[in-house]
């Protein structure tokens, strides 16, 4: 016996097709084939009813702004208030204290707006020491003799002779 759909040899005592599942018909014998039961249609839901958005209502006892706190700064990062820049400014103008705590503040500490301040007193340092050193070029080359001899005749004229002496 052969399989009417896909052509395999079958068994004499098979029902179905090994191969292709087609169940087989053997002549005087009408295949029956059982009712599919029926699905039952399942259940439409009914679609949910749209809501309208409701009014933002304010009333006068909410305030309309919630500010946000302030952000958590570490310490290493800390802003310097304007007092705190004047009292470091005061601290570090003591002629020896003020000295080392310009050290001590420059390269210690985990404040960084601190060590930064106290670093621009170093550039100020540099640039006064420049200064002071090109004066004291100028005025031992004698470039500027003739105006240093006016100005020495000016301070003495108005008292101040030790300055003038210094001076020429």
């Amino acid at each position: 016996m052969f399989c009417s759909n896909c052509g395999k040899q079958l068994p004499d005592s098979a029902k179905f097709c090994p191969d292709c599942g087609q169940p087989i018909i053997i002549p005087g014998n009408p295949v029956v084939k059982e009712p599919e039961p029926e699905k039952a249609p399942e259940p439409v839901a009914a679609p949910e009813p749209v809501k309208a958005p409701e009014p933002v209502r304010v009333t006068v006892d909410e305030p309309a702004f919630v500010p946000t706190p302030d952000p958590v700064v570490p310490e290493e990062n800390r802003p310097i208030g304007p007092w705190g820049y004047f009292g470091y400014g005061l601290l570090f103008s003591i002629p020896f204290v003020g000295f080392i705590l310009l050290i001590v503040l420059s390269f210690a500490g985990k404040n960084v707006n601190r060590k930064n301040f106290a670093r621009s007193y170093w550039c100020w340092a540099i640039l006064f020491i420049a200064l002071i050193l090109i004066a004291v070029v100028v005025l031992l080359t004698g470039v500027l003799r003739g105006a240093t001899d006016n100005l020495a005749a000016w301070l003495s004229g108005i008292g101040l002779g030790w300055l003038a002496g210094l001076i020429s």
